[in-house]
């Protein structure tokens, strides 16, 4: 069966290019063909590959099926030419060793797997004549207990074809090229359906123009290159520019739109105008000279771009300056200047803006533009579809920064908005008002919540009575909940629930139980997550009395999340039941463990089982109510010979062995804030941090490693922390600076 694995690629399956190559694997077959059934192409010609893998023995060999090609930075093919003196990597150099995405794995069968994949990502042809070509790959695992993923790399090697590459014509480049632009030249379609065959067709000829590879194939591409598309097409045209043959003709085609009053320059334009001025090789130190000057030649373009062109270009030009030692005044003149554009600013930049350079732009100058978008309405039937999440995003982030900046006047906005029939919000953004509860708005809301079938708008309805309405509106609640528990989506059923267990807690539980129990056909499902979600909104010791039941569920997904909820909200009552329960699962499974040293093609009920382990042992040793020490990791080690417990387990007693132990310690610019690491902890809040560090005992020492403190942000958590400890009976030890 195929497994969805949401994964970092080369962190956690170590299949990697860059390692070498594992034994070959002869019981897996590797069918190269031309996926055009042409076997004779012209210097500059996309050349499209068909892969198949197949194996004639079943459920053995996990393969990874990631369909990236190489801009996606996946190095799992590697092509043979003979004779190899005809061709070059074309990126060579240029793309370094990172990787990741998402994947999916299933076994091979006799039934093969194809992949389609363009030879031109790896091989640029220099010279006609006739080539064999061979392929190996390492996107295939053999299943192997002994490997904590579950599955060993193999290599496998393909048959051998011959292509025939003959010379490009000036009039067969002429056509390819006119081909293209004639592609690109079509205008977008109106029907959103259409949208993506829009897209496809536009990747493909901008993919033929950077493998063509000619003089006026490259001028296109940067004419192409303009920040504008949301496709990722601009990284084609990038590719192809920091690759193409003709260096020389890149760079003039470059430095000309960078000048162009109507060429809008991206941070992507940048960023390949100095890849391309500078050496594949170059040192750190030539990389920041490159990307200055680069920040300079762009700002000095300014004063004649015009339009839509000089709204991107000045964006560019600020984000770049914050990240150059460019002078202060110039920098705060072209924030200014962005200001007063920013009606004219792309929406993706836009939303950057208020989303994670707020702290750079925020002043009283920017509250008419942040009323103007917060009040900016807009009724989209489809919340989720791009363009409408993209544009309710930006009148979010103008609706939470006006009321950061006036408080009084934003209220009437955000009361205006809770009432809404269908609400663009739920609680996360308008749930900023100090009030517990607001009378005023129950009336509307329950009125709302009655008339509503539509999903987006309930949710956000349900959400926003569980952030403010009281319990007056209880009976309107339970009406409206009752039929539907269990069959409900779980952003509507979760909130309600958590709204009902606030204002009367008995009424909650059976509600909840009820919810909990609730599975098979015509249900939701929504009790894998519900433990979670309702604490995540509001936690009772009613929920924990359901939770620690619930560890007995017979479906394992219930049991793990209720387990996880029970470490993160749960009180120290919790600890005894979940020891309990990871003691019943280890012995469970004593003597059976290498059935859970699961392939991630393998998705039958152990993977869940592995899952509720992994859960139990986590909650125990995570807890936020009680210190899992090194006594208390060992024990538990010491319980399990399953091997990715185990070694989670392992994990964490490592992180002991620093004697004093390290608290590490990073205030990040908004929006990620802070973030400390003890031990196995981690805690985003200093609330958070000293309630743990309560929990151990006096005259405990801790060395405190932190970065170099360059302002107050970074100073005052330091400051906190020692004080606290002193006043705890522990110690500081020492400091250290990290980078």
């Amino acid at each position: 069966m195929r497994s969805l694995v949401l994964a970092l690629l080369l962190g956690l399956t170590g299949y990697s290019y860059a390692q070498s190559l594992p034994p070959i694997d002869r019981d897996v077959i590797l069918q190269v063909s031309s996926a055009s059934d042409q076997s004779e192409f012209h210097i500059g010609e996309t050349i499209p590959l068909k892969l198949a893998f197949s194996s004639v023995v079943r459920d053995r060999h996990q393969i990874n099926m990631a369909q990236y090609d190489r801009s996606g930075r996946m190095g799992y093919e590697q092509f043979i030419l003979s004779p190899a003196d005809g061709a070059v990597d074309p990126l060579a150099g240029h793309l370094g060793g990172i990787g990741g995405g998402l994947t999916g794995f299933k076994f091979l069968s006799p039934e093969p797997w194809t992949i389609t994949l363009n030879l031109n990502e790896w091989v640029r042809f220099t010279k006609p004549g006739d080539y064999r070509l061979s392929v190996t790959s390492n996107r295939v695992g053999i299943k192997d207990p002994s490997n904590p993923l579950g599955a060993s790399p193999v290599t496998v090697r393909s048959n051998e074809i011959t292509l025939r590459i003959v010379p490009a014509t000036e009039a067969w480049q002429k056509l390819i090229l006119n081909s293209a632009v004639a592609t690109l030249d079509v205008p977008p379609p109106l029907k959103p359906q259409d949208l993506e065959t829009h897209t496809k067709s536009r990747r493909r000829a901008l993919e033929t123009l950077r493998f063509l590879g000619t003089a006026a194939a490259t001028k296109e591409l940067a004419k192409r290159l303009r920040g504008e598309d949301a496709g990722g097409l601009d990284y084609v045209c990038m590719l192809g520019l920091i690759s193409s043959p003709e260096r020389a003709t890149a760079q003039s085609a470059m430095e000309h739109e960078l000048v162009d009053p109507d060429h809008p320059i991206s941070d992507t334009f940048l960023y390949t105008l100095r890849t391309i001025n500078s050496d594949a090789n170059a040192s750190k130190q030539d990389w920041r000279v490159a990307q200055r000057e680069a920040v300079e030649a762009l700002t000095a373009a300014l004063p004649d771009k015009r339009g839509t062109a000089l709204a991107i270009s000045l964006s560019t030009a600020v984000n770049e300056a914050w990240n150059t030692d460019l002078p202060k005044q110039t920098t705060d003149k072209l924030i200014q200047q962005m200001i007063s554009r920013f009606d004219q600013l792309p929406l993706n930049a836009q939303n950057n803006l208020l989303s994670y350079r707020w702290d750079k732009i925020a002043g009283p100058e920017m509250l008419p533009i942040l009323r103007r978008y917060a009040q900016a309405y807009h009724d989209f039937t489809e919340m989720r579809e791009i363009n409408a999440y993209n544009s309710l995003q930006l009148s979010a982030s103008a609706l939470k920064h006006w009321y950061e900046l006036d408080p009084a006047g934003a209220r009437p906005a955000i009361i205006q908005e809770i009432i809404r029939p269908r609400p663009r919000f739920d609680a996360r953004v308008l749930g900023i008002l100090p009030d517990k509860t607001l009378s005023e708005v129950d009336s509307a809301l329950a009125k709302n919540l009655t008339a509503s079938d539509d999903f987006e708008g309930l949710s956000h309805i349900s959400s926003l009575i569980t952030r403010y309405s009281t319990d007056a509106i209880l009976p309107h609640v339970t009406e409206k909940l009752d039929p539907s528990i269990g069959k409900w989506a779980c952003a509507i059923q979760e909130p309600l629930l958590a709204f009902i267990l606030r204002v009367n807690p008995a009424m909650a539980q059976s509600r909840i139980e009820q919810a909990v129990s609730s599975r098979g056909e015509g249900f939701s499902a929504c009790n894998h997550e519900l433990f979670q979600s309702i604490a995540e909104i509001h936690y009772d010791p009613v929920l924990e009395e359901i939770a620690i039941h619930s560890l007995d569920d017979p479906d394992p997904q219930v049991a793990m999340t209720a387990a996880t909820m029970l470490g993160k909200y749960g009180s120290p009552a919790a600890q005894p039941a979940l020891l309990q329960h990871f003691t019943s699962w280890a012995t469970s499974w004593a003597g059976r463990e290498s059935e859970l040293d699961l392939t991630f093609a393998e998705s039958d009920g152990r993977i869940h089982q592995l899952g509720l382990g992994q859960n139990l042992a986590q909650a125990i040793a995570t807890a936020k109510s009680w210190l899992s020490d090194e006594d208390t990791l060992q024990r538990l080690s010491q319980l399990t010979k399953v091997r990715r417990v185990h070694e989670q387990l392992d994990a964490y007693l490592k992180t002991w062995e620093n004697h004093p132990l390290v608290i590490s310690l990073n205030n990040n610019p908004p929006p990620s804030g802070l973030d400390v690491r003890i031990a196995q902890y981690e805690f985003h809040s200093m609330d958070e941090l000293e309630a743990k560090l309560s929990q151990f005992p006096p005259g405990t020492k801790f060395l405190l490693a932190a970065p170099p403190i360059e302002s107050e942000a970074n100073g005052r958590p330091l400051t906190e922390l020692r004080t606290f400890l002193s006043s705890h009976g522990m110690t500081a030890a020492g400091e250290k600076r990290i980078n």
